[in-house]
């Protein structure tokens, strides 16, 4: 039997698997510029995250394995949602189990509306946006902007 997802709060101590992911291309691929972090890059991001109280990073666990990474930004008028995966962790629907994790626990929190960018050649994080009720709001050559919204934004 599968085990099920667990998120947690990140921690400093969870910079070494935030290192370890980032400094996979392929996850990184369509995240910002698309490179790799540094590890001293990835300290700094931990770091800012654990004093902002408008930014919350989430680990993913699948038993006592951490497999990725839950965003939630404040911006105006919605919460941007992100997410990272390890990619031995791709093809088994995880992701799509994670992003629901993820949602679930911000609507518990009384946060509703979300807001999440795609670049268009990534058809497997959009397809999982899609699946969780995300519909198209804006595009340009470089970014699709979703929306899930439990009011117009």
């Amino acid at each position: 039997m599968t085990s099920p997802l667990l998120l947690t709060a990140i921690s400093e101590a969870d910079t070494d698997f935030v290192a370890e992911l980032a400094a996979n291309e392929r996850v990184t691929a369509y995240i910002g510029d698309g490179q790799p972090w540094s590890r001293a890059y990835c300290e700094q991001r931990v770091a800012h995250v654990l004093e902002s109280p408008g930014i919350s990073w989430f680990i993913a666990w699948r038993g006592k394995a951490r497999i990725g990474l839950f965003t939630a930004t404040q911006r105006a008028g919605a919460t941007e949602i992100g997410y990272w995966l390890a990619p031995e962790f791709w093809g088994q629907g995880l992701a799509k189990a994670l992003v629901a994790l993820g949602i679930r626990q911000l609507e518990k929190a009384g946060i509703t509306d979300l807001i999440a960018r795609v670049a268009p050649d990534n058809a497997a994080s959009l397809k999982v946006l899609e699946r969780q009720g995300f519909l198209l709001q804006s595009q340009d050559a470089s970014l699709l902007t979703l929306t899930k919204a439990a009011r117009p934004l």
